[in-house]
C-alpha cells in the first residue's frame, strides 16, 4: 500500500559525492591572502586611511558629517554636473547631529583614476575636494598633503 521509507538513507547521514573525481568544492584561494579581497574592499581601505587621517586633522569639524559609498550613482546627473559624478555632497536641512553626507561613486571614482599615473593620489583629490566642500573652505586650507 504505501513506501516502506525505512529503506531511504536519511540526508544527514549520507556521505557528500565527490563528483567527477574533483575533489571537495571550496574556495579557490585562502581567506588570509590579499587576493582575496575585492576591489570595492580595496577601494574601502583607500577611502577610509584618507578620510581617518582627516579625521585626525580636522578632528571636530568633521563630526558633523556622514560618509557613504555606492557603486554607481542613482539617479541622472544633476544640470550643473558635468558627465557623471564622482561624489556627492548632500546637505541635511533639518536640524541634526548629522548634518550632510558625502557619498562617494566607486566606479566611476575607479575608471578616472585608472586614467591617472597616480591612483591614490586621485583618490585623495576627490576626497579632499568633497570635503572641502562640505565644510565650506578651500581645497588648499584643509590638505595635507600640501
Amino acid at each position: 500500500m504505501g513506501m516502506d521509507y525505512s529503506v531511504i538513507p536519511l540526508r544527514t547521514h549520507a556521505r557528500r559525492r565527490d563528483r567527477h573525481g574533483r575533489g571537495l568544492r571550496g574556495p579557490v584561494i585562502p581567506f588570509t591572502v590579499p587576493a582575496w579581497r575585492t576591489r570595492a574592499d580595496k577601494f574601502d581601505d583607500v577611502l577610509a586611511y584618507d578620510l581617518g587621517v582627516y579625521r585626525q586633522i580636522l578632528g571636530s569639524e568633521m563630526a558633523h558629517l556622514d560618509f557613504g559609498v555606492l557603486d554607481v550613482p542613482e539617479s541622472e546627473p544633476a544640470p550643473w554636473e558635468d558627465g557623471v559624478p564622482l561624489a556627492r555632497f548632500l546637505p541635511f536641512e533639518r536640524p541634526a547631529k548629522i548634518t550632510g553626507r558625502i557619498v562617494f561613486f566607486r566606479k566611476p571614482i575607479e575608471m578616472a583614476a585608472a586614467r591617472t599615473a597616480e591612483p591614490r593620489l586621485f583618490i585623495h583629490d576627490v576626497v579632499t575636494e568633497q570635503l572641502a566642500a562640505a565644510l565650506d573652505k578651500d581645497p588648499e586650507q584643509i590638505d595635507y598633503l600640501m
